[in-house]
C-alpha cells in the first residue's frame, strides 16, 4: 500500500472514530451527577413534547448564544440555574453583541455576556424596552439594532421564566398528552390536574433534587432525580421512552456535523495525488451522504413531518441536494472537481447551520396551521430547494471556471463547462417545478394560484435569470466565461428569494419563515461575488483585447 493511500485510509478511520465516539448519557457514582434520568424526562414546550435534553439545549442556546456554555452539559446548566436563581441573576450569561445596543444601555463594550440584573438595571433599559414594545404592537418593522434589542429581551424573558420555575412544564395531564402540562410551581399552588397526594410527592422530589444540586450532594441528587422521573411517568399519559431516546440520540450524535466532517475528509482524499484517490474520495462522499440522510431521517421521526420547513432545514437540505446531484452526475462523468466542489459547498452550508443558531435556529417546531397536513407544501418546498441546491453546486463550479480564467490557465474547461451547463439545467427544472407546485399549494391554502407575494416574485426572478442564461447558451450568445459568471451572479437572485425575502424584506404571506440576523454577512458575500466576477471579467476581456491587438 502506497503512503498516499495509507494517509487517505487514516483520514477515513480518524473521522469514523470521531463519529463513533458519541458522549454517553452519564453513569451514577459518588462523584458524578447522573443526568440520564432528568435528560429523558418529557417536557411540553413549543407546541410539542420533547425530552429535557432538547429543552435544556434550546434554553442555553437562546440565553447564551451557545449550546454548551462554559463547556457544561446543557441539562446541568439549566438545573444549576434553576437551583440557584439568586446567584444566576448575578452571573454573566445573557449574550449581547450589538455595540449600539451596549452603548444605549451603558454597558462595557468589550464584553459578550452580561448578568440579568446588570441588563435590567442598566440606564437605558426601560426606555429601550418601551420602544421595542411600542414598535412591535404597532406592527412596525424593526431595524437591525432593534431586532438585536428584541432578541436580548427574549433572552431575558427565557431566563426569568426558568428562574421563576415556569419553563419546565414536566407534569403530565391525566386527560391526555395533548392537553396542557404543568410545571412544579403549578403543582405546588394546586393549578395542576394531578391529585393532592401525587402533587406532594412530585413537588418534594423536585425540590429535593434541586436542593441536592445546590448543595453538591451527588448521591442525593442521583436518587431524587430517578425518583422524580419515575413519579412523572406515573402521573399521566407519557410519550414512549423510545421516541424520547431517539431525540436525545439526535441531539448528542450531531449527524449533520458528522456529515460535514466526512465531506471535509473526502475533499482532502480527492487532493491526494494517487490513482486510487478518486475511488476513496467517492466512498468518503457516500459515507457523508449516508450520515446526512440519517440526520434527516431522525428529524422526520422526531418532528413527524418532512424536515424542510424552516431556514435551518432548507440550508441543510440544499447541502444534501448538492451532494446528490454531484453523485448522480458523477455516474457518467468521473470528475474529481465536481465532487470536490459539491463537498465544499456542503461543508460551508453545514458549518453555517452548525454555528449560527441565532440566525439558523435548529429547533424542531410544529408547523403553522396553514402548513399542516399539506401534501403540496411538502412537494413544493422539497422540489424548490433541490433547485436551489443545483444552483449552489453551479455556483461552486462557476467559481472554478472563473478562477481558471482569472489565473490564465491554458487548460481547456470544456468538460467542466458541460457539467456546469447540465447542473444549471437541473436547477431550472426543479425551480420551475417547485414554483408551479407553490402555486398549487397557494391555491389550496389561500384560494389563489399567484398573488405577486415577495417570495413568489423573487422565485420567478431567479428562474428568469437562469432561463435567460440557458437560452443564451442555446443560441450561442453565451460562452464558457459568460455562463460561469452567470452561474455566480444568478445565485444572488436565489439568495434574495431564499434569504432576503424572509430576513431582509420580512413581508408577505410567507411570514412563518421570517427571521433576522446575518444580513451583514450575506451583503458582504454578495459584494465579494460581484467583485470577483468583475475582476475575472476585466482580466478575461482585457486578455482578449490584448490578443486582438
Amino acid at each position: 500500500m502506497s503512503r498516499q493511500i495509507a494517509i487517505a485510509m487514516f483520514l477515513l478511520a480518524m473521522v469514523a472514530g470521531l463519529i463513533l465516539t458519541v458522549p454517553g448519557s452519564g453513569t451514577a457514582d459518588d462523584s458524578t451527577f447522573d443526568l440520564s434520568a432528568i435528560r429523558s424526562i418529557a417536557v411540553q414546550s413549543g407546541g410539542r413534547l420533547k425530552p429535557m435534553d432538547t429543552l435544556a439545549r434550546e434554553i442555553v442556546r437562546l440565553v447564551t448564544g451557545k449550546e454548551r456554555f462554559q463547556g457544561e452539559d446543557p441539562v446541568f446548566t439549566v438545573l444549576r440555574w434553576a437551583a440557584e436563581p439568586e446567584k444566576t441573576n448575578e452571573e454573566a450569561v445573557v449574550e449581547v453583541r450589538n455595540l449600539a445596543l451596549k452603548k444605549e444601555l451603558g454597558l462595557a463594550p468589550d464584553r459578550r455576556w452580561y448578568s440579568f440584573h446588570e441588563l435590567v438595571g442598566s440606564t437605558g433599559f426601560q426606555a429601550m424596552q418601551e420602544r421595542i414594545r411600542a414598535r412591535s404592537e404597532a406592527g412596525a418593522k424593526l431595524d437591525p439594532a432593534d431586532q438585536d434589542a428584541s432578541t436580548m429581551l427574549s433572552r431575558l424573558g427565557a431566563l426569568d421564566e426558568l428562574l421563576g420555575g415556569h419553563s419546565l412544564t414536566i407534569v403530565p395531564n391525566p386527560a391526555g398528552m395533548k392537553e396542557p402540562w404543568a410545571c412544579i410551581a403549578d403543582v405546588e399552588t394546586g393549578k395542576a390536574a394531578v391529585d393532592t397526594e401525587q402533587s406532594k410527592v412530585l413537588a418534594e422530589a423536585y425540590r429535593s433534587m434541586l436542593g441536592a444540586m445546590r448543595a453538591g450532594d451527588v448521591r442525593t441528587f442521583n436518587r431524587t432525580a430517578s425518583s422524580l422521573s419515575a413519579e412523572l411517568r406515573r402521573a399521566g399519559p407519557y410519550p414512549s421512552q423510545e421516541l424520547l431516546a431517539q431525540e436525545i440520540h439526535y441531539n448528542r450524535f450531531h449527524p449533520f456535523r458528522a456529515a460535514w466532517l466526512v465531506y471535509l475528509v473526502a475533499i482532502l482524499i480527492f487532493l491526494v495525488p494517487v490513482k486510487q484517490s478518486y475511488q476513496l474520495g467517492v466512498v468518503a462522499t457516500w459515507i457523508g451522504f449516508a450520515l446526512h440522510g440519517y440526520g434527516f431521517y431522525l428529524r422526520t421521526l422526531i418532528g413527524g413531518r418532512a424536515p424542510v420547513t424552516n431556514m435551518y432545514e432548507s440550508v441543510v437540505w440544499a447541502a444534501f441536494g448538492a451532494i446528490l446531484f454531484a453523485l448522480v452526475l458523477g455516474l457518467r462523468r468521473k470528475s474529481a472537481v465536481l465532487l470536490i466542489v459539491a463537498n465544499a459547498a456542503a461543508v460551508v452550508a453545514l458549518i453555517l447551520a452548525d454555528n449560527l443558531p441565532a440566525v439558523l435556529d435548529p429547533s424542531i417546531k410544529p408547523l403553522a396551521p396553514v402548513l399542516r397536513n399539506n401534501f403540496w407544501l411538502t412537494t413544493h418546498v422539497i422540489t424548490i430547494m433541490l433547485g436551489y441546491a443545483a444552483f449552489m453546486l453551479a455556483l461552486g463550479l462557476g467559481h472554478v471556471v472563473l478562477w481558471k480564467k482569472l489565473v490564465g490557465s491554458e487548460k481547456p474547461t470544456r468538460e467542466l463547462d458541460l457539467v456546469l451547463y447540465r447542473t444549471l439545467q437541473v436547477g431550472v427544472l426543479f425551480l420551475a417545478a417547485g414554483t408551479i407546485l407553490g402555486g398549487v399549494w397557494a391555491n389550496y391554502s389561500w384560494g389563489r394560484f399567484w398573488g405577486w407575494d415577495p417570495k413568489e416574485v423573487w422565485a420567478l426572478i431567479a428562474l428568469l435569470l437562469y432561463l435567460a442564461l440557458l437560452h443564451g447558451r442555446y443560441c450561442g450568445w453565451v460562452r464558457s466565461f459568460e455562463m460561469a459568471a452567470g452561474a455566480v451572479l444568478g445565485f444572488l437572485g436565489v439568495l434574495m428569494a431564499w434569504y432576503g425575502v424572509n430576513f431582509v424584506l420580512g413581508a408577505g404571506l410567507h411570514s412563518y419563515g421570517f427571521g433576522n440576523g446575518g444580513v451583514g454577512y450575506v451583503a458582504a458575500f454578495a459584494v465579494a461575488e460581484m467583485a470577483f466576477v468583475g475582476l475575472a471579467a476585466w482580466k478575461h476581456y482585457g486578455r482578449g483585447r490584448s490578443k486582438a491587438e
